[in-house]
């Protein structure tokens, strides 16, 4: 949503050079989906105060209540990922009214899953309806996919957008395919042996790998880099 945004030139900084061209039926259409976008949440809130009322009324210390914490509940390669993600959401959102609002949780899964799913698809819409600004949200991707230097991570996010963000989820393969391996942390000792690398067919273009923090020792064989058959 707020990479929608920011195509379509809103945000702290409005791109006054955007100049788009939209009939009196789209711009509707855009007022009616965004107002769809604040009713879910603003339905989803209702919903989750009235479940916390019945709740506490009904249960003292009720497990039912507590919340998900990011900083304490996601392992250490999804928190990574979530705050990336989250800094690029915050740095397209400052100084708009969304910021300011008050934190509330929900509690039910069946009711954030509804209101993800909602949520997506007017925002699919959305983008669907101001095809002219579609490039700028792929250029928007790129710079998310940039931002995420861990391979790991980057799968974790193709895992992601899969499930609802088909140009991020693009974005996310071409760079995948592009990068080579990343190998850190390892030994080697005795007489093993390993290769860490890709087998290429002839003609097929190397990727770069990294390799760091390794050590090898005794009659370790170790093979780093790519072998090119035919050449």
């Amino acid at each position: 949503m707020s990479r929608w945004g920011a195509a379509m030139g809103f945000g702290p900084k409005p791109n006054l050079q955007q100049q788009i061209s939209a009939s009196a039926e789209e711009i509707r259409v855009a007022e009616s989906l965004l107002e769809q976008i604040m009713e879910s949440f603003e339905d989803a809130e209702k919903i989750s105060e009235r479940f916390k009322k019945h709740t506490s009324m009904n249960t003292i210390n009720s497990d039912e209540l507590l919340v998900f914490n990011a900083d304490n509940d996601l392992s250490s390669n999804f928190q990574r990922l979530h705050l990336t993600m989250r800094e690029l959401a915050n740095q397209r959102q400052k100084g708009t009214s969304i910021r300011k609002k008050a934190k509330w949780a929900l509690y039910e899964k069946k009711r954030f899953d509804r209101m993800i799913e909602d949520v997506t698809g007017f925002t699919s819409q959305l983008v669907d309806l101001f095809p002219a600004v579609q490039e700028d949200q792929r250029v928007l991707c790129k710079n998310e996919v940039w931002a995420i230097p861990e391979a790991q991570d980057l799968k974790l996010l193709n895992d992601i957008a899969c499930t609802g963000d088909e140009m991020l989820a693009v974005e996310v393969k071409k760079e995948m395919d592009s990068r080579g391996h990343s190998v850190t942390d390892w030994k080697a000792g005795g007489n093993s042996k390993m290769w860490a690398g890709d087998e290429n067919a002839f003609g097929v273009k190397s990727k770069g790998h990294s390799f760091a923090k390794f050590e090898v020792s005794d009659n370790a064989d170790v093979h780093l880099g790519n072998r090119n058959r035919g050449q």
